[in-house]
C-alpha cells in the first residue's frame, strides 16, 4: 500500500491553519444526517462545530505525526510538507525514519501559499519505504 499524508501546517511562527475551516463542506456531506448538531448556525459560513485540532497545536505535533506514522508502518509513506513548517523538516525526516529504514527527500520546490506572505516557503516531498 501507498500512503499519500498532506497535514495541515503550522509556520515557523507558530501559525497553523484550520482545514475543517476551509474544507467543512466535505465533513458536512460525510455527516449529512448530523447537520442539526454539528453545524455553528451562528457563524458566517455555517461551519462545523470542532475543538483545536493537534494538527494546530504546536505541542502535539510532534506526537501527531509520530501516531500517523506509526499507524502506516507497513506502508510506503508519501508526505507533502513545507519547509518553513513545524516540525523542521530535519525533525519530520528523522520521524519518519523511527519507522522506515529508506527515507529520502524527492522534490524540493519554491512555493508562494495563497495566504502567505513567505515568498521562501519551499513545498517537499518525502518518500519512506
Amino acid at each position: 500500500d501507498l500512503v499519500y499524508i498532506d497535514t495541515p501546517y503550522i509556520s515557523s511562527k507558530g501559525v497553523g491553519v484550520d482545514y475543517l475551516e476551509f474544507y467543512h463542506f466535505l465533513e458536512g456531506l460525510v455527516e449529512y444526517d448530523k447537520w442539526e448538531v454539528l453545524i455553528d448556525w451562528g457563524s458566517k459560513h455555517r461551519r462545523i462545530k470542532h475543538g483545536k485540532s493537534i494538527w494546530n497545536d504546536r505541542n502535539k505535533i510532534y506526537q501527531a505525526f509520530d501516531d500517523l506514522f506509526k499507524k502506516f508502518a507497513d506502508s510506503i509513506l508519501v508526505v507533502s510538507y513545507r519547509s518553513d513548517g513545524i516540525p523542521s523538516d530535519t525533525d519530520l525526516m528523522g520521524l519518519l525514519k523511527k519507522y522506515k529504514d529508506n527515507v529520502i527527500e524527492l522534490n524540493r520546490k519554491n512555493y508562494k501559499y495563497v495566504l502567505s506572505n513567505n515568498g521562501e516557503s519551499q513545498e517537499l516531498l518525502f518518500v519512506a519505504e
